[in-house]
């Protein structure tokens, strides 16, 4: 085509009544020809010609052909998993994306010429009953492979999409692949889809490593792994800091949530003076139950360390202690007495403090506290989410978060959201929080292990502070983040803060917008997509006569061929993309138009 050419593809097919009457002309030459004794030589000139002509307008005939009868789309699409991993052996270093195209300027005026006419009259009714615009897909008859460099997931990736627009289906392609690359796969779902588990685990077995999946979902906790979500610190603040933001707080000087939060972090680090390591059922014992037992351990173990006669000089404080608290109290006066003038710790000094509290408003303060870590103890999830190592009753597998890592493993972690949100967010939170602690140390100390995929459906439900810090610093980590949502605003939601939630964002590198229905998203979406140059053609036409002469009058009629600036991608059309169809804006700029198809396999998962 031309530069600056104005092309409308959606006419009527000219070319192709001209190629068949030329093809009309030269067949009645030949019978004319066969037919009568007339000299045969201004036959065969005549069927040359037209033939000559006809071949000349075929191709644009079955250009244009081509183009209309691709408005129909395209039908869902399905691939075997051996198929996939032949495409990825022809591509081990890239990402496949499924079918599509780049999206430019010519498909953006192509979707302009269709909706400012009448789609009835135009369009074919496409493949069956598909939901959604399938001429959309169509506006490009040639579609080919679409590729992404893995190095470029780096930048993390968000899927936008409203329910049943595909994102779960998007994020088996994109799994599977992850785990045919033999790295570590962590996703956490908080509806517990059955059929992405399965995907996952099918994945691993056609990996021909299935020991490499691991389960977790407190509605399953016969067949879900123990898994400790403080497991992995750097620091003891850490922890307080996680279960403390699980805390409801409706402003962000909360005097009880600053409290717990304290509360927590004397615990914490009475604990690791005893070298104790902390999980949920030690410090809602100790919360619940009184810090005693606790002072007494952490002021012999420092004793020990700092007090040379300790073991002897011990013994007259506490020979007429007969309870736990009297132990308590005689261990507090030895250490000020004794040891603090001479070794003083900070950190026991706030276990100490914090058993000097008045118990009745102590109670008060930590009651905001209290109901999370009971949610998070109680019943089946005490074992689930505090495993003991040494339980010989429980034979279940205990993992966490560096464990996965660093064995390469695939964890399903299923939060179980739609039977219990508040404890399905509060585990995805604390989860998230343990990887934000687990790179913190691959950051610091270097990364010789492969990479980490980590794939959160869902994922307003569970996004906190810690989250955040991963997006900004994982890709030093080498860990990849693919997180899906429903809408933008559900990021602001969560967070309660619109800034918070544009951090989320920020971090993102890789847009996938599947069908997507809020206005606000689908602005932001193609807000996010450069610009485009739209034509028209402006027609004028008018009149005039001399007021002296009103039988003279003339009369003009133009056409203009104009421009504007437009959307690249129409918001109105995201809210009309079929299923597993997709635009998608990819790191380096590139804008592409594509669809997932659903993964099979014949393998059965367990």
């Amino acid at each position: 085509m031309k530069e600056n050419a104005y092309e409308m593809p959606w006419r009527t097919n000219y070319e192709a009544m001209a190629a068949a009457g030329w093809l009309v002309g030269a067949t009645g030459a030949i019978a004319a020809e066969m037919l009568t004794e007339l000299p045969p030589e201004p036959f065969w000139w005549m069927t040359g010609i037209s033939s000559g002509m006809a071949l000349y307008r075929l191709p644009e005939a079955y250009r244009l052909y081509k183009l209309q009868m691709g408005l129909k789309g395209k039908p869902l699409a399905f691939m075997e998993l051996s198929h996939l991993q032949k495409v990825m052996a022809k591509h081990p270093d890239e990402l496949w994306l499924g079918y599509g195209f780049e999206w430019d300027q010519r498909h953006a005026q192509r979707a302009y010429e269709i909706l400012k006419r009448d789609k009835q009259t135009l369009l074919n009714q496409g493949h069956g009953k598909q939901m959604g615009s399938t001429w959309i897909h169509g506006v490009e008859p040639k579609e080919e492979d679409v590729y992404q460099p893995v190095g470029h997931t780096e930048g993390h990736t968000l899927i936008v999409g409203t329910t049943g627009a595909g994102k779960t289906r998007c994020f088996d392609a994109m799994i599977t692949q992850a785990i045919l690359r033999n790295e570590a796969v962590i996703i956490i779902d908080p509806k517990g889809d059955k059929e992405l588990k399965d995907n996952a685990q099918r994945a691993c077995i056609a990996a021909g490593s299935p020991e490499r999946f691991v389960y977790f979902h407190p509605g399953f906790p016969e067949r879900s792994v123990r898994l400790n979500p403080l497991r992995n610190f750097n620091r003891g603040t850490e922890i307080a800091s996680r279960i403390a933001a699980l805390i409801p707080s409706e402003t962000g000087a909360d005097p009880f949530k600053a409290f717990g939060q304290m509360a927590l972090n004397n615990i914490v680090q009475g604990l690791l003076l005893t070298s104790q390591r902390p999980d949920l059922k030690t410090l809602r014992r100790f919360l619940e139950g009184g810090p005693e037992g606790l002072v007494v351990k952490a002021v012999t173990a420092w004793g020990e360390q700092v007090y040379p006669n300790f073991s002897v000089e011990i013994k007259r404080f506490t020979e007429k202690a007969n309870t736990l608290a009297k132990q308590a109290m005689a261990m507090l006066l030895f250490y000020y007495e004794r040891i603090q003038p001479v070794a003083a710790n900070t950190d026991l000094e706030g276990l100490l403090s914090m058993f000097e509290h008045d118990r009745t408003h102590y109670s008060k303060m930590v009651a905001s506290l209290m109901p999370v870590l009971n949610m998070l103890t109680s019943s089946e999830l005490g074992p689930l989410l505090s495993p003991i190592a040494n339980d010989v009753d429980d034979s279940r597998l205990i993992t966490d978060s560096g464990r996965i890592i660093n064995n390469a493993q695939v964890a399903y972690i299923g939060l179980d959201s739609l039977t219990d949100a508040m404890v399905g967010s509060a585990i995805g939170s604390l989860l998230l929080s343990d990887l934000t602690a687990v790179a913190g140390d691959r950051y610091n100390y270097g990364v010789e292990n492969r990479p980490v995929n980590i794939f959160i459906d869902e994922a307003a439900e569970v996004v906190n502070d810690p989250f955040i810090q991963l997006l900004n610093k994982g890709r030093g980590a080498k860990m990849r983040c693919v997180i899906a949502t429903q809408t933008f605003a559900d990021f602001a939601a969560r967070t309660g803060s619109e800034a918070k939630a544009r951090q989320v964002l920020g971090n993102i590198n890789n847009l996938i917008a599947l069908r997507v229905m809020d206005a606000e998203t689908q602005q932001y979406i193609t807000d996010n997509l450069p610009k485009t140059r739209l034509q028209y053609i402006m027609q004028t036409q008018g009149m005039s006569s001399n007021s002296d002469s009103p039988a003279l009058f003339t009369g003009n009629h133009g056409e203009r061929l104009m421009e504007e600036e437009g959307d690249m991608f129409p918001p109105q059309l995201l809210g009309q993309l079929p299923n597993l169809e997709y635009i998608a804006k990819l790191s380096g700029g590139r804008v592409i138009k594509g669809r997932i198809p659903i993964l099979t396999s014949s393998t059965q998962a367990a």
